[in-house]
């Protein structure tokens, strides 16, 4: 069974798994903290300006060398968002190597990590002027590129609307417009403020010979690195779970773009977040919705009226929203709105097959498990506990499926409320 083990040290936690089955050694090191529109963009440029070089190692190169050096291990450093929550991670990759002293490749590469997150001073690797511009370069077409991923873009810009106003509207590479003005000073100024405001955790997944002295000197060297003028975590956790009673009244918004296909985006508010006894039931309820090809949405849109390229529905565990998203021709979008409404019309009646509610159930518990076979997966899931508040296993959620009845599903499905509708429309679809 998957439980970390967790090693309090008051500003940070370190949260520890042993697993022999894994061949490879997994360090993590997580950052998460509220976004907010003044220092979103720079906070999202800072795992790749780390990658650009430290004082000790100054160029990407070097770093890239020093991987080599450690045979091969994958280094890593990104950035990610949950609900208003950005996440910074940097991680390695470590491999079992036959023959090699365990304890002192792991230090090496804990060396690595922690170099990458703390080993840094204005002017100097990646935060050195040339550097700083090459990267808001890259980083400008980090966010173009978001744009042309069509279908995640239309997902982007609903949840945007549907949480206009809180910190879970925030887009999580931030703004196009904000990318020239930056200079090293500021950027090298929001990297300390990430290192002083930040709720820090430390993840260890795998063969370790001595994983408790391990973790124990993570943590010193952790208290050692991080800024004093912080003392604890939060006890409080922010939540992003979009309530149906407060919700504004229902937003329909239709932008055009130069694409042969238009992106339908419903959104529904739940009131249910990761950390909330009924979010199994909500897992189970989008399933039987439009989470998988058997689902009542495929069938009833694609399938039998082949009104949509693609069409699925999708719970974001942060915010609670449930959306209905699909790749259709502009003069469809009636259509399949008329027909998504219908199904989960049918799903507040109850209306389940025994069938489907099974395969429903067989592939999500099909998804966990796989999850538990990849250290990275198991990190994430642990983190996205700790960021919602509440902390469960994969084995827990598996289990939590099996009990789920249909009638919770149904109850989930009467409380959702529509939100917005979000309509990227292809210019070319109408044809």
């Amino acid at each position: 069974m998957e439980s970390f083990q967790t090693l309090d040290a008051g500003r940070c936690q370190v949260h520890a798994l042993p697993h022999p089955a894994f061949r490879t050694k997994e360090l993590s090191l997580r950052f998460h903290l509220r976004m907010a529109r003044e220092h979103v963009t720079e906070v999202a440029m800072l795992p790749a300006v780390w990658m650009n070089g430290t004082r000790s190692l100054p160029t990407y190169r070097q770093i890239a060398l020093a991987t080599d050096h450690l045979y091969g291990t994958y280094l890593r450093a990104s950035v990610s968002k949950r609900g208003g929550s950005h996440i910074l991670e940097v991680g390695a990759s470590v491999p079992d190597v036959p023959g090699e002293d365990e304890a002192a490749l792991v230090e090496r590469a804990l060396d690595l990590v922690l170099s990458l997150a703390f080993d840094h001073a204005l002017g100097a690797g990646g935060f050195a002027e040339a550097a700083v511009e090459r990267e808001k370069a890259l980083h400008v077409r980090r966010i173009r590129a978001v744009r042309d991923a069509k279908a995640a873009y239309a997902l982007q810009r609903c949840h945007e609307i549907a949480c206009r106003g809180t910190p879970a509207a925030l887009p999580r590479l931030g703004f196009e417009e904000d990318v020239q003005a930056i200079l090293p000073d500021r950027l090298y100024e929001v990297h300390r403020e990430v290192l002083a405001q930040a709720e820090v955790h430390a993840y260890m997944v795998g063969q370790f010979r001595d994983m408790a002295g391990l973790a124990e000197r993570v943590a010193d060297r952790l208290a050692d690195a991080l800024p004093r003028d912080r003392a604890r975590r939060e006890d409080a956790v922010a939540s992003d779970v979009v309530q149906p009673a407060t919700v504004r009244d229902f937003e329909q918004v239709t932008e055009a773009e130069e694409a042969q296909q238009t992106q339908f985006d419903l959104a529904f508010a739940s009131g249910v977040g990761f950390g909330d006894e009924a979010y199994p039931a909500l897992v189970m309820m989008n399933g039987v919705l439009g989470g998988f090809a058997h689902s009542k949405l495929f069938m009833s849109i694609r399938e039998r009226r082949s009104l949509a390229y693609s069409v699925w529905s999708f719970v974001d565990a942060a915010t609670g929203l449930v959306t209905v998203y699909a790749g259709i021709s502009a003069d469809k979008r009636d259509e399949v709105r008329q027909i998504a409404e219908a199904e989960l019309e049918a799903l507040r009646r109850g209306e389940m097959d025994v069938s489907e509610w099974q395969e429903t159930r067989a592939s999500l518990c099909n998804q966990y498990q796989q999850m538990l076979d990849q250290p990275a997966m198991l990190i994430a899931w642990h983190h996205h506990g700790v960021v919602a508040g509440r902390v469960r296993t994969l084995q827990e959620m598996i289990a939590a499926l099996e009990r789920v009845r249909p009638e919770e599903a149904a109850e989930v499905a009467r409380s959702l409320r529509p939100v917005c509708l979000y309509v990227l429309e292809g210019r070319g679809s109408r044809a």
